[in-house]
């Protein structure tokens, strides 16, 4: 919608352009911007086609002094100094591209398509993304860097409940909040990150619900809890587990979710951990279903095939001694007694019992997972325990009910746009884990980079770096100078989702509505939008048939092509005339996942117990001691602080690293720490400290801040290179591997909290690991 302002002599003439922010907190606010003399100069909320969903918040605000801070790229830049100086002198588009042209075709031409790499960070335009570039170029599949972080809590709710997509694990729609008796809030403070869905949470309090916030700090949205629980950092899975415990000694499970909707009649071989099926088939191709106990005949049968089948009990069937898996999932957190879990928690052992019973004797009851419980090594595990206890007691499925990621835009309905344009067939790339990026051999020698993936999707920064340095081109495409843009060759400018020249840059779904995306402003200096530039790169490659459409072409197919009943009676059409925004054919009530669409799960069930694990000993969850982040690991009497960094409310990940109001308030990096550990290190507020480990190190302001326990520190995540006064703090980030992880899915989720290091003053001459 533009809206023209009136005018006279002496006012400018303005209009108002609604739109929707496109960043990775996931808010998805929808924008009035003012813009005056083609300059934008103000942000409100417009109104959403559900007023629930109408609102932003502080970012939001700062758009005006984002898209023209002084770090904006205005034009494409060669690099004249050594990498990794920031060097660059500017030269034209055709400079530019031709460029990365032939340095690719001729190391494509030596070594394979596999030599070039793509890889993007988050918030890309998901129609312009550089995807269809990659899968076409070369013809033998380029390479592509995947995955990184904020993944552990996703595959362990995908592995459960069957799998959504990477990202696809939600909780229900943020609007039935309302309808829960008790919300447990479990790494995640939605009043700082998620601000546009913390009103729901305020809300669902107001209105009865008990709100439980489960966090090592007293964050802000703890707050407004009704209470507060303060685990060790990386022990959540062992508070999961003592909570299945007490909910299972005592018997506060739902009998007949657990026989209708779950694994747990299954049968398991106690051998191979594998389940049993019919002719001891377990190791076909396509085994069967697994079998359970029969009550009235004595024997393994088919789950179809009985009318009582067993749900506890161990078994011996042809010489083969099986049992239920629930009997495992009871055998598997016997030893998590409150007494014990308290040890490893630091709780006391009546709260972990007053807890399970609370949850249980609430009625619908939510757990809303954040990323703050993501980072760790294990972190996959405590998402199947977190979802455990929701199965056993039943609550999946119903309004009120349910366990998922409540952050970012997860609750919205599921509505599947159409697709986007074809490939040949023969287009392809080949998946490198971002994790092991420089950690083993590489046919890599040229990387294309969208957005600043070095900076926020990268552990251990200093390995990343060494591996940068050995390759023999690195493009990068953003919007400001930031940290993967100084390592780079050629820098090209891209447009802001304010800037986008087509009549609709993407479509997006939230809450219950689509949305359209227009252009607000023109472009600040030469940048173009990610569609121009990967259509006219594809050109010089030869591969101009496949970009003929616009990217209005593209979001319109998307939308007309869709195929869900969400988009009956709906056209891109209808969406523009409506003003970029209308509801979706779904019902007025919330979401509720799982409530109709079932689980995805081979069996169809949800699955607490994975057989594939079997054997790596994690076919359940169970509490692994080698986190970084323990009291007992090898490295806490060497380096005692753990190091996290949470989430701020001025930035979406490092998204608006440069706004000047926000900088105002919060102008570098700071180290928080409890004013206990300060005074223990000879620190006091306002002093420069050095943070250090054997991976690197980081030199940042203290600030006493008694919200974090003993032991933890923080720097907030988002924070670039060139506004550290020495290191950084992805220097000291562990990025060890999962094996669970990689097995499942290919891929392991990188393991930022589970980060030791120790502290002094910053005078002291660094003495590295020795020290």
């Amino acid at each position: 919608m533009i809206r023209m302002a009136k005018s006279n002599s002496s006012v400018s003439p303005e209009q108002v352009v609604n739109t929707v922010c496109a960043h990775n907190c996931g808010g998805r606010s929808r924008l009035a911007c003012t813009v005056r003399d083609g300059v934008l100069v103000r942000v409100e909320p417009a109104p959403a086609p559900d007023d629930a969903y109408t609102g932003l918040c502080v970012r939001c605000l700062t758009l005006p002094q984002w898209v023209y801070s002084k770090e904006r790229i205005k034009t494409p830049m060669r690099r004249v100094g050594p990498r990794g100086s920031g060097q660059f002198v500017p030269i034209s588009w055709d400079e530019a591209l031709d460029e990365i042209v032939d340095r690719f075709n001729a190391l494509i031409d030596a070594h394979g398509s596999s030599s070039i790499a793509f890889v993007r960070s988050t918030s890309a335009s998901p129609i312009a993304s550089y995807t269809r570039l990659a899968s076409l170029l070369g013809g033998g599949g380029t390479s592509n860097f995947y995955g990184g972080v904020d993944m552990a809590v996703h595959m362990g709710l995908n592995s459960t409940f069957g799998d959504k997509g990477m990202y696809g694990q939600h909780s229900n729609e943020w609007t039935d909040r309302l309808n829960s008796k008790l919300t447990i809030v479990w790494g995640h403070n939605p009043a700082e990150t998620a601000m546009t869905a913390m009103r729901h949470l305020l809300n669902a309090r107001d209105a009865g619900c008990q709100v439980v916030v489960i966090d090592p700090r007293y964050s802000a949205t703890a707050m407004h809890a009704n209470w507060w629980i303060a685990p060790r950092p990386g022990s959540d899975l062992a508070l999961a587990l003592g909570l299945l415990h007490v909910l299972i000694v005592e018997g506060l499970i739902d009998r007949p979710f657990l026989f209708d909707h779950s694994c747990a009649p299954f049968l398991v071989r106690t051998d191979s951990g594998k389940y049993f099926r019919s002719g001891d088939a377990s190791t076909s191709e396509k085994p069967s279903a697994p079998q359970v106990w029969d009550l009235h005949s004595g024997r393994a049968v088919e789950l179809n095939s009985t009318a009582a089948p067993a749900l506890e009990g161990r078994f011996e069937v042809n010489g083969v001694s099986v049992a239920t898996a629930f009997t495992l999932l009871t055998d598997s957190v016997a030893k998590y007694t409150p007494s014990h879990v308290a040890e490893l928690t630091g709780l006391d052992a009546s709260d972990i019992v007053d807890l399970a019973r609370t949850y249980a004797k609430a009625g619908p009851a939510q757990i809303g997972l954040g990323y703050g419980v993501d980072r760790y090594k294990h972190s996959e595990l405590f998402a199947r325990a977190a979802a455990a206890i929701a199965i056993v007691t039943g609550n999946i499925g119903k309004p009120g009910a349910g366990v998922g990621v409540q952050s970012h835009y997860h609750g919205s309905h599921p509505a599947r746009l159409g697709p986007g344009p074809a490939l040949p067939k023969w287009a392809s790339t080949k998946p490198v884990p971002m994790i092991e990026v420089g950690r083993r051999d590489l046919p890599v020698r040229a990387v294309f980079c969208q957005g600043d993936w070095i900076n926020q999707r990268m552990g251990d920064m200093n390995t990343s770096l060494a591996y940068l340095k050995t390759l023999e081109f690195v493009v990068t495409v953003d919007h400001f100078f930031q940290t993967t843009t100084q390592w780079s060759d050629i820098v090209l400018p891209a447009c802001t989702f304010l800037e986008d020249n087509s009549a609709a840059r993407d479509a997006l779904v939230f809450g219950n509505s689509i949305y359209l995306r227009p252009k607000v402003i023109d472009p600040v200096g030469e940048a173009r939008t990610d569609f121009e530039i990967e259509r006219d790169l594809a050109r010089r490659f030869g591969l101009g048939e496949w970009f003929r459409e616009s990217s209005e072409d593209v979001v319109r197919g998307q939308i007309d092509g869709a195929r869900d009943p969400a988009f009956d009676n709906i056209t891109y059409d209808q969406v523009v005339q409506a003003g970029g925004a209308i509801r979706l054919n779904v019902p007025t009530t919330p979401h509720v996942q799982y409530g109709n669409d079932g689980f995805t799960t081979k069996s169809g069930r949800a699955e607490f117990y994975i057989e594939e694990l079997a054997e790596l000993g994690e076919a359940l969850p169970a509490f692994v001691a080698d986190h970084e982040a323990l009291l007992t690991h090898a490295l806490a009497e060497r380096y005692p602080m753990l190091l996290v960094q949470t989430h701020a409310r001025q930035r979406a990940h490092s998204t608006f690293f440069n706004t000047a109001w926000t900088l105002e308030i919060w102008p570098e990096p700071i180290l928080e720490m409890n004013p206990d550990d300060a005074r223990q290190r000879g620190l006091a507020n306002g002093e420069m400290a050095e943070a250090y480990n054997d991976r690197g190190h980081v030199v940042a302001r203290v600030v006493c801040n008694p919200d974090f326990p003993p032991g933890m520190c923080n720097i907030t995540e988002g924070w670039k290179q060139q506004q550290y006064a020495d290191g950084n703090v992805q220097e000291l980030t562990n990025s060890e591997i999962n094996a669970g992880q990689t097995l499942i899915w290919g891929h392991a989720n990188i393991p930022f909290f589970d980060t030791r290091v120790e502290i002094r003053p910053a005078a002291l001459k660094r003495q590295g690991a020795e020290a």
